[in-house]
């Protein structure tokens, strides 16, 4: 019978993609016992209908296998390594051609199609024979699908798993209760006082039934002394009454103040924990998520913290009291009430387990709902512009919509099982009065007093209580669990650049700038920066030219830190930037970007930004430097002047000027400028650029620019092309070169100009 589509995706989607033992012990057997190292399934065929094929790699064989189908036989082709001339990748929109050549043949060895499933795994093995085409080795580490150690050292955050066992993150939470024991130790004590209080009025109210009522009613006690003895059970039913109220205001005050400061302590952490992290993490993570995390997850720990873990520890003591009482009081009354108790514990502890799992789904579509609010409301003039309102509306009404479902879902678990418990607790009641009935009636030979009945009976009703608080804490307690653990999720993802502890501080730099060898890539597949080496001498002007995708960003990210290098290293002034101290090494570099981005706050805020202690005097001498004082001070209110936020109620060049008087007040050794002036008007380039030219004087500077007219001063130029320098030269003799990289991007620039002068 033919297989279907579904079948395949059932049989080679919906499992790991492992190499089938079997299929690898062939090929080892073909490659003379050689072990396979690193392999990676292409699911194409040449008609792209899904298919198996394997690339695998041996230390000295590739090797391309077909496994055995209805249409064909199983092949294996076999070619050595070191026959490997050339690789060729051709990208489609859903799915990826790969040509291997070889030193012999003109045309391709072999052909492997994959989608973008795949891309990842296949993209692995690529990765490891292009370092042998440039030359360099990689280990493999055989596991269950292709990983590489250069992989497992790439710039990803590293990412802690965090234990979903809820009595770990419970006791880590606690935590941050630890440095407020006193506030724990009055709020505890006002917990048990006020649970002592509440077992007081029931016994009274027995002992008065009992003691005074029935036998004035019978006419054995006078009514005078019947009087004496009410005042006196009255007057300690009053007591206990005002001592239970003062002790929960002492408890409710004292937690609810130190609910407040874990749930603040805890946004502390996060937050400062975010600087730590490098630019790799706010890349891959949407800024709905993390605000998330740092605002309303931490709001419902501290309604936790406030409310639920006294909540919880008075419940489960006034249970634990209550207990003794009624079995003292009447053991037989006394069992019916406390054997149930452990299946009730028991039931609502399954519940919790599985009203977790749904929070913390809840959660994450919470999270999917903020990420379109944060995307769509600093976007909000391009959603305008390009009228697509009704698109975000739609966007957010899915999202909104995904939310509300997983909350149903929450609450048709929680509605079904909550009348189930209150059954069995009102069954409870119903064998109470079974078996205390005929007691009461006389018609057993264990006789039960009133008093002693109405003070069961009103125990009995202060039972029932904590099991529904213990019921409903137990989903508020899921709620704040599933809240901690996307927290210490955040917490425990681990910083990918490490400051050493006996990190260097150069103080001041003198900038000089070394790259030996460097390589870089956003991932482990695709390597943006190939092996790049360049020296850098104090006060030269460095220009960095080149097509666009060609790696000139991604060098200066390096040069800054904002990434780790993957092969090679950077050195400053003579020493690895990894043995650098990274705070004090940035606050000698300045950066003017081709978007500025400016805080919401005062222009005086915004250029004080890099020396908040600069003086009034110090930031109008930096913005002369930068030819923005004059249009500051036709401003409302001149450097107090409130901007919006990213600046917008400032025009483009306008930002950029006040970035570059940011710049100059920061004074930095070394200068990097990404396309200052790309996006303004003619005149405000003149602008820009007269600032730009009083800025570098003395400064190392690394210029981008797509206008390569501007780089005309530089005292070099790097043309960067596939991640490699191409040429390097000062701009005239780069125009020499013929055929050059840079004559042709330098005379399709002139071109592109006289066409828009015509």
């Amino acid at each position: 019978m033919q297989t279907s589509t579904k079948q395949i995706f059932e049989r080679y989607f919906d499992q790991p993609m492992m190499l089938p033992r079997a299929l690898r012990q062939r090929i080892e057997k073909a490659c003379g016992g050689a072990a396979v190292e690193v392999y990676a399934m292409a699911d194409l065929d040449a008609s792209m209908k899904l298919c198996q094929v394997w690339l695998c790699l041996t230390r000295n064989e590739i090797i391309i296998a077909r496994p055995a189908s209805q249409h064909a036989d199983e092949t294996i082709r076999i070619e050595h390594r070191s026959s490997l001339q050339k690789i060729n990748e051709v990208h489609g929109m859903s799915c990826t051609t790969v040509h291997l050549f070889n030193k012999i043949d003109e045309h391709p060895f072999a052909t492997i199609r994959y989608s973008h499933r795949q891309r990842r795994a296949v993209g692995h093995v690529l990765f490891f024979l292009q370092r042998q085409l440039d030359g360099q080795s990689l280990t493999a580490r055989h596991d269950d699908g292709v990983y590489l150690e250069a992989v497992t050292q790439h710039v990803k955050e590293a990412q802690a798993s965090v234990s979903t066992n809820r009595l770990a993150i419970i006791w880590r939470l606690l935590g941050y209760v630890r440095p407020y024991r006193l506030q724990v130790t009055i709020g505890m004590i006002g917990a048990v006082v006020m649970t002592l209080a509440r077992l007081v009025p029931p016994f009274l109210t027995g002992r008065l039934v009992d003691d005074v009522i029935r036998p004035y009613q019978a006419g054995s006690l006078p009514a005078q002394d019947a009087w004496h003895v009410a005042f006196i059970f009255l007057g300690g039913l009053v007591a206990t009454l005002l001592i239970q109220e003062i002790a929960g205001w002492v408890r409710l005050r004292t937690m609810a103040v130190l609910g407040e400061h874990v749930a603040r302590d805890l946004r502390t952490d996060m937050y400062e924990h975010l600087h730590k992290l490098s630019v790799s993490f706010f890349s891959s993570k949407q800024t709905g998520s993390i605000i998330s995390r740092v605002s309303s997850d931490s709001d419902r720990i501290w309604d936790f913290i406030a409310f639920g873990v006294v909540e919880l520890s008075l419940s489960f003591l006034l249970l634990a009291g209550l207990s003794i009482v009624l079995i003292v009081m009447d053991w037989r009354l006394g069992l019916i009430m406390t054997v149930p108790l452990p299946i009730l514990i028991w039931l609502i502890y399954r519940n919790g387990k599985q009203m977790h799992a749904f929070f913390l789904r809840a959660w994450r579509k919470w999270s999917h709902l903020t990420d379109a609010l944060s995307d769509t409301i600093p976007g909000i003039r391009v959603v305008k512009a390009f009228n697509q309102a009704d698109h975000e509306k739609l966007r957010f009404g899915d999202r909104n919509e995904a939310f509300t479902n997983e909350c149903f879902r929450i609450h048709y678990v929680w509605t079904g099982f909550w009348p189930l418990l209150m059954l069995l607790v009102h069954s409870m009641t119903i064998l109470t009065w079974a078996f205390a009935l005929p007691r009461l009636l006389g018609a057993s030979a264990t006789a039960l007093s009133v008093g002693t009945f109405v003070s069961f009976l009103l125990y009995m009703g202060m039972y029932f209580y904590p099991i529904e608080i213990i019921g409903q804490m137990s989903r508020l307690l899921n709620r704040a669990l599933s809240s901690a653990h996307r927290i210490f999720d955040l917490l425990d993802t681990q910083p990918q650049l490490v400051v050493k502890g006996d990190a260097l501080s150069l103080k001041p730099l003198q900038g000089k700038v070394e790259f030996r060898n460097v390589t870089f890539g956003y991932d482990p597949v695709r390597q943006v920066i190939r092996g790049i080496s360049f020296q850098v001498q104090p006060g030269e002007l460095i220009g960095l030219v080149g097509p666009s995708g060609s790696g000139k960003s991604t060098l200066i990210n390096l040069l800054v830190r904002f990434y780790d290098t993957t092969g090679g290293e950077i050195l400053i002034d003579g020493v690895s930037i990894r043995d650098l101290d990274i705070g004090v090494f940035r606050r000698q570099v300045g950066m003017v970007l081709q978007d500025p981005f400016l805080f919401h706050g005062t222009i005086l805020e915004n250029v004080r930004y890099g020396l908040p202690e600069a003086s009034l005097d110090q930031v109008i001498n930096a913005a002369r430097a930068a030819n923005a004082h004059d249009f500051i001070c036709k401003l409302p209110h001149g450097y107090d002047t409130i901007v919006g936020e990213r600046g917008h109620t400032l025009s483009g060049g306008e930002r950029q000027r006040i970035s570059i008087a940011r710049a100059v007040l920061h004074d930095p050794r070394i200068l990097i400028l990404d396309e200052a002036t790309s996006s303004v008007d003619t005149e405000t380039e003149h602008k820009i650029q007269e600032a730009l030219n009083r800025l570098i004087a003395g400064r190392t500077v690394f210029a981008i620019a797509h206008r390569l007219s501007t780089l005309k001063r530089a005292t070099r130029l790097l043309v960067i092309k596939d991640g490699k320098i191409a040429e390097h030269g000062t701009h005239r003799e780069l125009l020499n070169i013929s055929g050059g990289v840079y004559r042709r991007l330098y005379e399709m620039q002139i071109q592109l100009h006289e066409a828009h002068a015509i």
